[in-house]
């Protein structure tokens, strides 16, 4: 059978009337206990000193808690509102997530990297915005990061033109065994939003949560 939380009007519970939670009593509450307890006890044998002393100093540490719950609620809403201005500050920014975008800019091409655990041989392939392959190259991988960055020429060692390029990376082992591995882009910010107060970056028209960045470039 379950049980009827609520108040009784002396026939039985009170169907719809809320029943009290404990971890909501307040000092009013905890004051109203008191008075209540004082009022109604024995005569003949009332509260001795130190049971009223301690209930008082428990009236006064719960005092105490709530305002440094409050004062701690009050620093987590400050340090969040920090947080959050200073995320502004990436808007712009290059950072390295994951991704597959290789962009030539000026003659200059953005850093590719791969994060992988196992040891082996990565071929990259570059792909123009047709999806043409303009490049094919191969790079020793170790354990943990590794810059597999493109050097902007095509098959003929030609410089090609400036745009966004994407990468395809196969890695296998010594073995020739394929391994998973997570190909690593750096570019630009474009805008910076919230969700449920985190902050979320985009990067080449994909979105990241800031805890996702790898590195910040200066």
């Amino acid at each position: 059978m379950p049980v009827v939380s609520g108040f009784t009007d002396g026939h039985g519970p009170v169907l719809g009337a809320p029943a009290n939670d404990i971890g909501d009593v307040d000092k009013l509450d905890f004051m109203n206990l008191l008075v209540a307890q004082i009022q109604n006890q024995d005569p003949m044998s009332p509260m001795d000193n130190a049971a009223f002393t301690e209930q008082l100093t428990q009236f006064s540490m719960l005092d105490e808690m709530q305002a440094i719950g409050s004062k701690l609620d009050d620093s987590m809403l400050m340090s969040q509102s920090l947080n959050n201005t200073a995320m502004l500050g990436l808007v712009g920014k290059k950072v390295t997530v994951a991704g597959d975008h290789i962009w030539i800019e000026n003659g200059e091409v953005s850093p590719a990297a791969i994060d992988t655990s196992g040891t082996g041989t990565a071929t990259v392939e570059v792909k123009d915005e047709t999806g043409l392959v303009v490049a094919s190259y191969s790079r020793q991988i170790t354990p943990g990061l590794t810059d597999i960055s493109w050097d902007g020429k095509d098959a003929d060692g030609e410089l090609l033109d400036d745009g966004e390029y994407t990468f395809d990376v196969t890695l296998v082992n010594p073995e020739g065994v394929n391994l998973d591995a997570t190909s690593l882009m750096t570019g630009p910010v474009n805008s910076l939003r919230y969700e449920n107060n985190i902050a979320v970056v985009s990067v080449a028209d994909a979105e990241y949560y800031v805890a996702e960045i790898y590195q910040v470039s200066l």
